[in-house]
């Protein structure tokens, strides 16, 4: 069938004329090869001992100093680098925005997301101490409390607002040691050795995301009855799934895993974020949870609608600081 098809597409010889021989590899195939090599062997080893520098630089530094730093180094970022981002985030902070936006009030949000995420990349560097220098205020926690004392597994559907990289400690803090979740490994070997290390630091177990990992997880939920960390909000090649804002629901997304998980191993869903009060001080807030219909014919979008209708006014409260603003291409 497919041989058929090939060859109704291909575009016929002249009469009489020779197949010719494949030509060989040109610049054309060479150039994205040169350009993976010299990322991996030569610009990854650079930045990477630059941010290894960073890190380890900034855990001797005082909280305060440490977030203040990464804030200015944000702020030089949205004033003298990326315009064509800047530029990204402000059009796409007008058409998100749950009321009117103007020009100027996109130019100050994405500043704000601009300084906030520097402040997060330096901040992982303490995350570790966050927690026991009372940065991080819970509220909402008797919604996690009241499932873990019914032995019940809880899906925490998190979104990646001001530091969301907070609510993994504030679940350790609140004595759940067991607690799981996935990471996006980044491009860098370097930096994923980082990042790694910073959630270890404070006690993460973590899943790589795919097959293998969604069936841990699986496990960790059925057999341990455990409390899995999943980011509701997640990109794939320039695509944000989630919030839908209107879009018809990917095949692939986070909310549907988050669905199916739940119908297999009984959890309840609930949905938890990061405010940034102040400089590096946090507010982490557990929602009650989301009631999800029973797995049946047609239930799955259903379900997933409901966790949609969840998060998108929190996320909408806080555009200018969401971090998938910088990540939705397409």
């Amino acid at each position: 069938m497919a041989q058929d098809v090939a060859e109704d597409v291909a575009e016929p010889l002249p009469a009489g004329a020779a197949a010719r021989p494949p030509e060989p590899a040109g610049w054309a195939v060479l150039r994205p090869r040169l350009r993976r090599w010299r990322r991996y062997w030569v610009w990854d080893p650079l930045f990477g001992a630059l941010y290894y520098a960073l890190h380890y630089g900034c855990r001797l530094l005082p909280i305060d100093w440490c977030s203040g730093f990464g804030g200015f180094l944000g702020g030089l970022n949205w004033r003298w680098r990326y315009r064509g981002l800047r530029a990204r985030v402000e059009n796409l902070y007008v058409r998100l925005s749950a009321a009117p936006a103007t020009e100027a009030d996109a130019q100050r949000a994405s500043r704000r997301l601009f300084e906030n995420l520097g402040r997060v990349m330096l901040e992982f560097s303490i995350l570790d101490r966050l927690w026991a220098a009372g940065r991080i205020e819970v509220v909402g926690s008797e919604h996690l409390l009241a499932a873990r004392a019914a032995g019940t597994p809880v899906i925490v559907m998190s979104l990646h607002l001001a530091n969301w990289e907070v609510i993994g400690p504030s679940i350790v803090g609140l004595g759940f040691y067991g607690a799981k979740g996935f990471y996006l490994p980044p491009p860098s070997r370097f930096d994923e050795k980082l990042l790694v290390r910073a959630r270890e630091r404070y006690g993460a177990i973590l899943f790589r995301p795919g097959i293998a990992g969604t069936r841990m997880a699986q496990r960790h939920l059925v057999e341990d009855r455990g409390i899995l960390l999943f980011y509701g909000d997640e990109e794939r090649r320039g695509h944000v799934s989630a919030p839908l804002f209107g879009r018809p629901i990917p095949a692939r997304s986070n909310l549907v895993t988050i669905v199916r998980l739940a119908w297999a191993s009984g959890a309840v869903v609930i949905p938890a974020h990061a405010e940034r009060l102040d400089g590096a001080r946090f507010r982490v807030t557990y929602r009650p949870p989301i009631d999800l219909g029973p797995e049946a014919p047609g239930a799955l979008a259903d379900n997933v609608h409901r966790l949609n209708r969840g998060i998108t006014p929190i996320v909408q409260a806080q555009l200018h600081h969401w971090y998938m603003l910088t990540e939705w291409r397409r």
